[in-house]
């Protein structure tokens, strides 16, 4: 069993990185590999809307995405975590989230297998952005064929380690991973 992280905070280190780890800790304990990509550490550029993909079945675009792409295919859950700035998830993750077009045929239809395993976790400052979060989920999980086991985080995280106080949320995360696994 594989499952990759996927995190698009820019802060090294910070809460959503935290939660992204702790899922991947319970996976871990559960018997899988883990995989995590860094995405503000990535050369991604964006979707060009070039189309390539749905004549060839891949991107064209020959940059750090190939890697997230495959490990994507081989993975059997997968992680996804952002922050929540100005009421959505970072640019880094939006990037990363535009280029699953790659995945998508005409009319919306996917070529990712189906069957992966799928968790989101998110950090927010001040505000409650939880349904919008739970949507995004939701939709990725519609749109690429995975099941979504859940998504953990929470507000009130402005500071850089808050998510380490919060042992219930931590322990939530870690379930989450091991659930990924069974």
């Amino acid at each position: 069993m594989k499952v990759v992280g996927i995190i698009g905070s820019p802060r090294r280190g910070g809460n959503t990185e935290t939660l992204v780890e702790r899922v991947l800790a319970g996976a871990a304990a559960a018997g899988a590999e883990t995989q995590v990509f860094r995405l503000n550490e990535m050369n991604i550029r964006g979707c060009q809307a070039c189309y390539y993909c749905k004549e060839h079945g891949r991107c064209r675009q020959e940059d750090d995405m190939v890697q997230i792409y495959r490990a994507l295919l081989e993975a059997d859950g997968i992680v996804l975590g952002s922050p929540i700035y100005m009421g959505y998830v970072t640019a880094q993750t939006k990037l990363f989230m535009d280029r699953l077009f790659a995945f998508l045929r005409p009319g919306l239809s996917s070529t990712f297998p189906p069957g992966k395993k799928f968790i989101m976790v998110y950090s927010q400052g001040g505000g409650d952005d939880r349904e919008m979060v739970q949507g995004i989920a939701q939709r990725l999980g519609r749109i690429l064929g995975m099941q979504v086991k859940g998504i953990a985080g929470g507000n009130g995280m402005n500071d850089l380690n808050a998510v380490k106080s919060n042992t219930a949320l931590l322990e939530e995360a870690f379930r989450l991973g091991k659930e990924l696994v069974v």
